[in-house]
């Protein structure tokens, strides 16, 4: 809503500064993002009005107090995340007074969202307590404000510790599964916009439910054709007056170009004190879609009328779009068929030095990443992205899977209310966005009364917007209220519904290592015995057969490559800082693996040789390159090696080539014509630094919380980045800003100095800026090098103090001429991926695993001299007689250190039984014990016992098995076995 609205606003002095009166009649939407007053304690009475907080650093939001501690300590094994962050209750205040001009205005205050529990107080009075840590919410202040020119103090306290370290589970009665680093990093603080909305007691609802009680305009579409669509409009009002009104309300709407192509009307007597909800209704003619290569957004103005003269205007976007999800032909958006291809990424969306508090367009930064890679989908995980992301979402055009709040399975008693009601609140607040095509009901199955419920929230909410309802992990349970089902790693657990991926290629490598043939490492020795060993080339050649294998069936709808920026939570390999499965790095330069996601995601002729092309001398390697036409030829120096061996639709090899300095030219072509072309060329010595700024719109803002960043690259003499280059750079930053850094992958606190080392001959350092205009230049220097610098201005806020007319601004795109051809799944015809068991198995329906070892699988009919596992030889013996006939397991015996809460995913029909057998020389696994018994049956492989746990099925049900040992364990073991038989077979 906000977002379409701009409207001069006026900012805050940071003492009792007075707000300048808005026009009569007009809302106001205020930035109360300057000035707070900020401590990382816990005084007391902080909420009181009187409370003396001189003494406090003076802040702007978005704002983190955990940007010093974050990318900055070892990913622990085991998924536990960056744990070692400052935690507590923390206070920020800010003083304000209203004009004589506002009496008798209606105040709210909206908060994009605090983490992770926030209490609010205005002038000493508690408003209200929000756990979520995600949505947004809102209050009204106008009871509690005082009378014009008086000071107000508005206090917030934020408490962002884990479960494990506070008193959440006396306030909840059971766990809140999204408060854990496994998740989300702490990065405490109202890390999102705060707005104040002024607006006349005769007003359009604000859509912030919680603590408001109020659901805000609702916008849909119904009876397409290609000729015309039918947009309704429902707009709530309300009437503060303590008379009756004689409403009039007026819609306007303009498509892209600000051409107004409807115009609705309507009228209600609303009675003191009542509110009405307005339903208007009009064909659009010719309509234009929205969809990811033509994002068309329409704007509709909502203006409230009494006697002639406005009382209210409310923007919102509004797009029109027609979703079709089929089980045999994936989606079909406005008619066309789509194939998804994209991201996950937590909403946190952190950034070294930074963590999760940034300005608007550097999420967008982020986003624009994933659709200039040719992504078109990204899956929020596991709690609601935030606004700034949403409406990037719609002008991008990336389709949005749009969870409320979760971590990973069920919850019950306060914490279950607790999602219920984060999940429609963000329904409620964010129902009006084209790009969300799915509402998440949670990243796990849930119970069939839960799954109901949620359903029945998406019903009651968002009835005719057109988004299915989902769950990762599903089974019969949940799927009778779900549209479709997510998948992991390929996975479909519910054939009769369609998929989309919420999660594949979910292995790690860090941006800095090539390949083992690189210096200064030669390989990724570091991470010997880690769970995931990858150099950036094997990362990269690993993407293509994940794409094709896992979504590449014409049945699937695509979705989402688990994650697209290195994050802090969930990592696996001890080595590194954050989990390195991003296609880019922690301060978004991207990886090998990015170039190869947009030469398999994007439409036009793309070509990418994996690496680099500094050497040294003798080197003799395997070189790859991936493209989306048929044929490539690679030529060195001109002299052509001949055309790759072609694998997996997208990756052609060259094996066993001699380096040689000079230039390796990729051609990619169609027979006979050339389509598309790549070139590396050999970097000489390193000799200078080369510095280069990215800003948002406009350039930097004297805010307080805006970010520049800032580039270094290491160049040899003709300019070229030096790919091998790793070594420290010094930098001096001068002028009114805040040094903020960058980060190494592979260094223990690395972040917030004013040195770092580049990473293949590049990395991006951060300054925020502070409430002074003025110059500002970084210079950076290296031992042997030229040093490089940049100045760039910090450019001043109007009257920041009295008010200032600038909101937060998203980077504008540039909608095409005109709506594109339908773009050709270049996978189309492939054959189809794993949907269900192959043929021979009788009692699986399904099966995914998410380890590192690619050939593990299901067979048929257990019998002795089968082999045991897929890596190594061993034969069963003596197998007992139940399990003979099974549907069984071939692991790998390298995964059994392999940490994953879902390693695996089986689907089985009612009666049949699954059965584990578990080495006896390990702790049993929780995921063991909850979902299985103990039997006196075992096995004896390799000398060693493994006992048989087993679960009896009572209906068709998807089941989730773990890691062979507990998180962190690493003793010598077997990897536990799995059976699927019938109990009559027993």
């Amino acid at each position: 809503m906000r977002r379409f609205n701009r409207q001069l606003f006026l900012g805050f002095a940071l003492c009792a500064a007075s707000l300048s009166p808005a026009p009569a009649g007009e809302r106001v939407t205020l930035n109360f993002n300057p000035g707070w007053k900020f401590i990382k304690a816990d005084p007391d009475n902080a909420a009181s009005p009187g409370y003396d907080d001189t003494g406090w650093e003076t802040v702007s939001t978005p704002h983190t107090f955990n940007d010093v501690d974050t990318f900055d300590d070892w990913s622990p094994p085991g998924h536990v995340g960056e744990m070692n962050q400052w935690s507590g209750r923390t206070w920020y205040r800010k003083t304000f007074s209203l004009p004589p001009a506002y009496e008798g205005r209606k105040v709210f205050i909206e908060f994009e969202a605090v983490r992770q529990i926030a209490e609010v107080y205005l002038n000493g009075r508690l408003l209200g307590v929000c756990k979520t840590g995600f949505t947004p919410f809102g209050f009204d202040l106008t009871p509690h404000l005082r009378p014009a020119g008086t000071p107000n103090v508005l206090a917030v306290m934020c408490d962002n510790r884990f479960e494990a370290e506070t008193d959440m589970r006396k306030l909840t009665g059971t766990g809140i599964p999204w408060n854990s680093p496994h998740w989300h990093p702490a990065h405490g603080g109202i890390y999102r916009n705060v707005f104040l909305h002024i607006t006349e007691p005769v007003h359009i609802s604000l859509p912030l439910f919680s603590f408001l009680q109020t659901a805000g305009p609702y916008a849909y579409a119904s009876d397409f054709t290609e000729q015309s669509a039918r947009l309704h409009l429902e707009v709530p009002v309300e009437n503060a007056r303590a008379t009756d009104a004689a409403v009039e309300m007026l819609a306007e709407i303009s498509d892209a170009d600000e051409r107004v192509v409807l115009r609705l009307r309507a009228t209600q007597l609303i009675a003191a004190g009542a509110r009405h909800l307005f339903k208007l209704e009009g064909v659009l003619d010719a309509p234009r879609w929205w969809e990811p290569e033509y994002p068309h957004l329409y704007r509709i103005q909502c203006r409230l009328q009494v006697q002639g003269e406005t009382m209210d205007t409310v923007g919102l976007p509004f797009g029109l779009r027609q979703a079709r999800w089929d089980a045999q032909a994936g989606l079909h958006l406005n008619g066309r068929p789509l194939k998804l291809h994209g991201w996950g990424q937590k909403p946190t969306n952190e950034w070294p030095g930074l963590g999760a508090a940034q300005p608007d367009w550097l999420h967008f930064y982020t986003l624009r990443l994933m659709r200039e890679a040719g992504g078109n989908f990204i899956r929020w995980g596991h709690c609601a992205g935030g606004p700034a992301m949403i409406a990037a979402g719609d002008r991008l055009g990336l389709v949005a899977d749009q969870p409320g709040v979760d971590g990973e399975g069920d919850t019950a008693g306060e914490a279950w209310a607790l999602r219920t009601a984060a999940f429609r609140d963000t329904i409620v607040y964010f129902r009006n966005h084209p790009s969300i095509l799915i509402w998440e009901g949670g990243n796990q199955k849930v119970s069939r009364e839960h799954a109901q419920e949620m359903r029945g929230i998406m019903d009651r909410f968002d009835p005719h917007g057109g988004r299915a309802y989902a769950h990762r992990r599903a089974d019969e349970t949940t799927a009778e209220f779900m549209d479709l089902g997510i998948g992991t790693e390929g996975g479909r657990e519910i054939a009769r519904l369609p998929v989309v991926e919420g999660e594949y290629d979910r292995e790690e490598s860090p941006r800095r290592v090539w390949d083992a043939f690189s210096p200064p490492n030669f390989g990724y020795p570091e991470a010997a015995g880690q769970t995931y060993q990858l150099t950036s080339e094997q990362f990269a050649v690993n993407q293509v057969g994940h794409y094709v294998k896992k979504l590449g069936a014409p049945h699937h709808s695509g979705g989402a490559n688990w994650i697209f920026s290195d994050s802090t939570s969930g990592g696996r390999v001890a080595v590194e800082v954050a989990r390195a499965s991003g296609e880019v790095d922690g301060v978004r330069l991207p990886k090998e693996a990015y170039y190869v996601c947009r030469t398999m995601f994007r439409s036009d002729p793309q070509v990418h040789i994996i690496g680099h092309w500094t050497y040294p001398a003798g080197t003799k390697k395997t070189v790859y390159v991936v493209s989306n036409c048929p044929e490539v030829e690679l030529l060195l120096n001109g002299r052509s090696l001949g055309f790759g061996q072609k694998s997996d639709h997208f990756l052609f090899t060259f094996p066993d080539l001699a380096w040689e300095p000079g230039e390796l030219r990729a051609v990619a072509s169609f027979p006979g014509k050339t389509a598309a072309t790549d070139s590396l060329r050999t970097a000489g010595a390193p000799a200078t630094l080369r510095l280069t700024t990215i800003t948002g719109p406009g350039g930097l803002r004297a805010d307080g919380s805006d970010v520049a960043l800032i580039d270094v690259e290491a160049l040899d003499a003709s300019g070229l980045r030096c790919p091998t280059f790793q070594q420290r750079v010094d930098f001096d930053c001068t002028g009114p800003a805040v040094w903020r850094g960058g980060y190494n992958s592979g260094k223990l606190d690395s972040i917030n100095h004013p040195y770092l080392d580049l990473e293949a001959g590049v990395n991006r350092v951060a300054v925020r800026a502070t409430r002074q205009a003025g110059p500002i230049t970084v210079v950076a220097r290296s031992p042997g090098l030229a040093p490089g610098s940049v100045t760039f201005e910090s450019r001043a806020i109007v009257a920041m103090d009295g008010g200032s007319p600038e909101l937060p601004q998203l980077p504008e795109v540039q909608l095409p001429p005109a709506r594109p051809a339908p773009v050709v799944d270049p996978l189309a015809g492939l054959a189809p991926s794993r949907v269900a068991a192959p043929a021979g198995r009788r009692f699986v329906k399904a099966f995914s695993y998410s380890g590192p070892t690619r050939s593990v699988h299901l067979e048929s009919d257990a019998q002795d001299a089968k082999r045991i596992y897929v890596d190594r030889d061993g034969f069963y013996d003596e197998l007992p007689t139940v399990l003979k006939g099974a549907d069984y397991l071939q692991p790998a015996a390298a995964d059994a250190h392999y940490n994953a809460e879902d390693l695996m995913e089986i689907t089985v029909p009612v009666g049949t039984v699954v059965s584990v057998a578990h080495d006896d020389r390990l702790v049993r696994p929780s995921w063991l014990t909850q979902q299985f018994q103990p039997t006196p049956r075992f096995l004896v492989i390799d000398g060693h016992r493994l006992t048989l746990f087993e679960r009896q099925v009572k209906e068709d049900a998807s089941l989730t098995l773990g890691a062979n040992q507990r998180e962190g364990a690493t003793e010598a073991a077997l990897m536990y076995l799995v059976f699927i038989n019938r109990p009559a077979a027993r």
